[in-house]
């Protein structure tokens, strides 16, 4: 007869409404506690109870990690209360027919052979093993590691946090290992009370079997007449009988407690763990068998034993030796064959042709600044930028390779977007980098050496840090290498953050977006705009330091007015008169006002009139020697706004700015081109120049 083949998901799909087996068994508990059972049935609850007991055991053991058996900490109160309830049931069947059934009475006469002694001490010695040392030591482990959990949280976050700012995992991720951080603080804190329940049913068994002895002696002495003697031999052993089944019971749960709240630096089964762990130290077995033929030496000791587990531990040390070497042999091979033949692979060669989205490249003498030996500053400092950026812009910044290149110069870094070199710098280890001439530095009877300054152009000096003592004396302000790189870097970044950011990233952040507006997300996108339209839009914002951060507004934006346009150029500019709060933020003073210069309207509507359609977009076509004088005007106004210590701004027509924009970039790039429509009514306006050409 051939028997069906049943699934592993029939019996969860079976259990699935497993409240009502739940509800059931718990009013059968504590019916239990009240209506008096025939011995028969006691023996298949006693039997269950060893079944269940044993399977909590075998579960535990096979565990990955403590979060599988998160029901166990209910699982426990509810085992235990169903083995008291056993134990009260017996405690009734005992006193009143001094017979508890067939279980009861092997325990008592097989177990202990008869000796009601014997089985006292079995049973205190039990007793006092589960409530001394596992029951005790497993609520301390629990203990610690709900303390531990507790105290990890704040930095489990962060870590989570760090790693969706750096793109390495998306929203979902997150989500789902935050809510295994709480599910564990909960974990590990339900069994830290759970391990009282333990606790207490050893101190009711310790009870129970008491009780049963008094009153066993005093229902066979007072109400069946049997003499004290008699009475002792005949209650106390189905007394001890029942108590030593409780506690072997309760001794496999705490087991099993003790397993479950111990599981935590590993990621296996405690079998796969105890055979690859401990097999793989041979020595070990070595030296055992070493001691122990030593130990069959000493006059008194059964050799025999003793020899034959040592020639047992040596051969299993040799077997493991032998195997290690073997596989060692074999991954030699493998590397060998491998690396040969990875290098006839296409795919190794497709491997070398990626680039590395963003990359510091250092010469030799910089290494000390890069180096994980050397705790190298410069590697955490990039991190923090990476944040900050991400921030400020609202997009992920990738993550950046750093290295060394001995072809470099030895002081020279180099700054690479997709393994094109865009910016170069020097630094000197052991200097402080100073914004003056070298010049400057002599008239004050300094010494260092020149460079320039990679992100304004002008002549610096690197100052030894021997002399930083006289700076300070002379209120010169300083910056070490790697505050001085790390700055470079930061602005070299802000400079092609429309480069960097990619259509994968926009596709990251929507998918934020649709979990608190969703609504726009399926208006937009993309039946009114591609992702691609979309991507150039916030490419057009962040490349003039427009944070898209408030993506949401951004997306409403478009939506609004997608049905009007679907020029680029346009979408960007209605996006920015809507962040107009937020743009106009990033310019004003502490009493609310934005210095600017002014377009003169003549020199304006010259300008919007040279403006030109071609089939690549529209720009700014104007006369060479116009330009050079408009160039001119533009630098004398950006050192009065260095004099003044003010961010450079110039202020014109809606129409005429994008293209201004672009006309100037080239020459000044830091300088911000704002619309009047990007003025908000709460802002001041202060302009202290006007570009016109005569």
């Amino acid at each position: 007869m051939a028997f069906p083949r049943i699934n592993v998901k029939d019996f969860q799909a079976l259990f699935a409404g497993g409240d009502i087996f739940v509800g059931v068994f718990l009013v059968g508990i504590v019916a239990l506690i009240i209506v008096p059972l025939p011995a028969v049935i006691l023996d298949i609850l006693l039997t269950l109870n060893i079944a269940f007991c044993m399977l909590i055991l075998l579960v535990a053991m096979y565990l990955k990690e403590p979060l599988e058996f998160a029901a166990f900490p209910s699982m426990l109160l509810i085992i235990t209360l169903f083995r008291l309830s056993l134990n009260i049931a017996a405690s009734r069947l005992i006193l009143l027919n001094a017979y508890a059934g067939q279980v009861i009475q092997a325990f008592g006469s097989f177990v202990v052979g008869g000796n009601y002694i014997v089985g006292a001490i079995v049973f205190a010695i039990i007793t006092i093993v589960q409530f001394v040392v596992i029951t005790k030591g497993s609520e301390r482990v629990a203990e610690v590691a709900a303390r531990f959990t507790l105290d990890a949280m704040p930095g489990k976050q962060m870590s989570i946090d760090a790693d969706l700012n750096a793109g390495l995992i998306d929203a979902n991720e997150a989500r789902n290992r935050r809510r295994k951080i709480e599910r564990e603080a909960t974990f590990f804190g339900s069994m830290d009370g759970s391990n009282k329940f333990v606790r207490g049913d050893s101190i009711a068994s310790i009870i129970i079997v008491l009780i049963n002895l008094i009153g066993g002696i005093l229902v066979g002495w007072l109400q069946q007449g049997l003499g004290i003697m008699e009475a002792l031999t005949t209650y106390a052993l189905l007394t001890v009988g029942a108590g030593i089944l409780a506690q072997v019971t309760a001794l496999l749960v705490s087991v099993g407690t003790g397993l479950v709240i111990t599981k935590s630096a590993s990621e296996m089964s405690l079998g796969t763990d105890i055979s690859t762990q401990v097999f793989a130290q041979p020595r070990a077995f070595a030296f055992v068998s070493l001691i122990l033929a030593s130990f069959a030496l000493i006059p008194g000791i059964p050799s025999l034993t003793f020899l034959g587990l040592a020639g047992g531990s040596a051969a299993i040390a040799v077997a493991l030796i032998q195997a290690q070497t073997k596989t060692e042999e074999a991954q030699m091979i493998k590397d060998e064959g491998g690396g040969k033949d990875a290098l006839k692979k296409p795919e190794s060669i497709l491997g070398t042709l990626g680039l590395d989205p963003l990359s510091l490249k250092t010469g030799r003498n910089l290494i000390p600044l890069i180096d994980p030996a050397q705790k190298g500053p410069l590697l955490e400092r990039i991190t923090l930028i990476r944040y900050q950026i991400g921030q400020e812009f609202g997009f992920v910044i990738p993550g950046v390779r750093v290295m060394d290149d001995l072809s470099l110069p030895p002081n020279q870094y180099v700054v690479e977007i997709r393994g094109t070199k865009v910016s170069t710098g020097e630094a000197f280890m052991s200097h402080h980098k100073v914004e003056m001439r070298l010049s400057e530095i002599k008239a004050k009877k300094l010494t260092g050496s020149e460079t320039k300054d990679p992100i304004t152009n002008e002549l610096i000096t690197w100052v030894p840090d021997d002399l930083l003592p006289e700076l300070q004396k002379l209120g010169i302000a300083s910056l070490e290498p790697v505050e001085a790189i790390a700055n470079h870097f930061m602005e070299v970044v802000k400079r092609f953050a429309d480069e960097i950011m990619t259509r994968q990233n926009i596709q990251s952040l929507i998918e934020i977006v649709k979990n608190t507006n969703a609504a726009i997300v399926r208006e937009l996108i993309p039946d009114m705009l591609s992702l691609g339209q979309v991507h150039k839009v916030l490419q057009l914002l962040v490349r003039e330091r427009v944070s898209i951060r408030d993506l949401s507004t951004i997306l409403e934006r478009l939506a609004d007015y997608a049905h009007l346009s679907r020029d680029i150029n346009v979408l960007a500019e209605y996006v920015r008169q809507s962040l107009a709060r937020q743009i106009c933020e990033q310019y004003i003073d502490k009493s609310n006002v934005i210095t600017v210069v002014t377009i003169d309207p003549a020199l304006e509507e010259t300008l919007i009139g040279a403006i030109h359609q071609s089939e690549y977009g529209s720009f700014l076509a104007v006369d060479p020697n116009m330009g050079e004088r408009i160039l001119t005007q533009i630098q004398r106004h950006l050192t009065n706004f260095k004099r003044m210590k003010l961010n450079p701004v110039i202020l014109c027509s809606p129409r005429l700015r994008p293209h201004f924009k672009r006309f100037i970039e080239r020459s000044f790039p830091n300088i911000a081109v704002l619309s009047y429509n990007e003025i908000v009514p709460q802002v001041k306006v202060q302009s202290v120049g006007m570009i016109a050409v005569e």
